[in-house]
């Protein structure tokens, strides 16, 4: 029985006991009611109830969506179809001058593709790179980010092609620290189509009723929505024809991680700063209801505007749950020697642990300068529609053989309660 049977079938036996209300109704107006027939109205008085909640429950999944629990579980390979996994193979084999043999070649990178395309239960664009080869990088919209690699260029993939290369000791590009990824965030995975999600935004009211006999006043809450919008960001990065003929097997992990990572980055910090427009989902520091401080000190505030941000949650009930300050290193160091007063020898930001006024503070220059977050991170929803998804483009550029990569993801960000996060600046 699906859900829709289920709200039908709700339905039916709601009727079906208000009618026998009904029947009770009748009867008492004619005579007392026994004992039995009581206990029978009490019975159905809360049988309905329960089939009025049950029939809300069913109409808000049913606004949500469908879902997939799968959708970003791994597809079952084991760790040496993983070491194998060619990036290079499937650029190949997707390629438009493929071979039968660059075909072969990628049977594992096609297969894996495949299953998770089952999963989805959605054509990629391309292809899809299954969550064991992506690992734990999910992310965002933002304008598409793009790099070009030619083997001849040193600066670009050139330094990956060379006489005594040692792939092993590739220097990493240093980068933002992820923001949000030991915040406690919520992450909605697996979704398929819009999804909204109830909110009561307003409580019901009491009165007192001064005379007996007298009429208890109506009273209603008010509910609204979050909503999630499928959006998409993307990256594209050029690899000409001698990269793909003279690169080593490690342009496969500088290519992947590359790729996977700026996405990943990009989705934290749109969850942050997001502008709303332009395709970027709406972040924290622009998301209306929520709590802002100002700060009196360029760079760093003051104990006494600390406690404000605290004291803005716990003014709007809202101090509760995975509560975290994350900012900027300038932000953090500037704390580290900001005295909470002049003669206790103690600072604002507590070295050893990492602590300000008692919670965790999480250093990221994902953030903008001078702005401080802290909040319930719980209440911030990350969601996302099935892994990432990578497309091969032969064409573009196809007088000089470079073959374009693009790779994209599906997701969203949105705030469950505005006034669990204030942001200071």
């Amino acid at each position: 029985m699906d859900l829709n049977q289920k709200l039908s079938a709700y339905r039916d036996e709601e009727m079906e006991k208000r009618s026998r209300a009904a029947d009770l109704a009748d009867e008492q107006a004619k005579r007392e009611l026994n004992s039995d027939e009581i206990a029978e109205l009490d019975e159905i008085h809360g049988r309905i109830k329960t089939l009025q909640e049950q029939q809300r429950s069913i109409q808000s999944q049913l606004e949500i969506g469908p879902y997939s629990k799968d959708v970003n579980e791994p597809i079952g390979m084991n760790d040496k179809e993983i070491r194998e996994f060619s990036l290079l193979k499937l650029l190949k084999a997707q390629s438009r001058d493929a071979s039968q043999a660059d075909r072969d070649a990628a049977t594992l990178e096609l297969e894996a593709s495949r299953a998770v395309e089952q999963k989805i239960g959605q054509a990629a664009t391309g292809c899809y790179i299954p969550t064991e080869i992506t690992g734990d990088y999910r992310s965002v919209n933002d304008p598409v980010e793009k790099r070009d690699l030619s083997a001849d260029v040193f600066s670009q993939a050139g330094a990956l092609v060379g006489v005594d290369f040692r792939p092993q000791q590739l220097i990493p590009l240093l980068r933002n620290a992820m923001a949000l990824s030991t915040a406690g965030v919520t992450m909605l995975d697996g979704l398929v189509g819009d999804v909204a999600i109830p909110r009561q935004t307003g409580a019901g009211s009491t009165t007192w009723v001064n005379t007996d006999g007298g009429a208890v006043s109506e009273t209603n809450q008010t509910v609204g929505q979050v909503t999630l919008t499928p959006r998409t960001l993307g990256a594209f990065t050029d690899y000409t024809r001698q990269l793909r003929l003279q690169s080593s097997v490690s342009v496969e992990n500088f290519i992947r991680q590359d790729l996977m990572t700026i996405v990943a980055l990009e989705k934290d910090r749109a969850a942050l700063h997001g502008s709303g427009t332009a395709g970027q989902p709406v972040g924290i520091a622009n998301t209306t209801g929520v709590g802002t401080e100002t700060f009196s000190t360029t760079g760093g505030p003051t104990r006494p505007e600390v406690i404000a941000m605290r004291s803005d949650l716990a003014t709007a009930n809202a101090l509760a749950g995975n509560l975290n300050f994350i900012t900027n290193s300038t932000v953090y160091g500037n704390l580290l020697s900001e005295l909470v007063d002049a003669g206790s020898g103690q600072f604002l930001l507590n070295e050893n642990t990492s602590t300000m006024i008692g919670r965790n503070v999480i250093e990221s220059n994902q953030v903008a300068a001078n702005t401080i977050f802290f909040g319930n991170w719980a209440d911030l929803l990350m969601g996302s529609w099935g892994g990432m998804d990578i497309l091969i483009d032969p064409y573009t550029a196809s007088t000089t053989g470079t073959v374009r990569v693009v790779i994209f993801h599906t997701c969203d960000v949105a705030v469950r309660r505005p006034a669990s996060f204030t942001v200071g600046s």
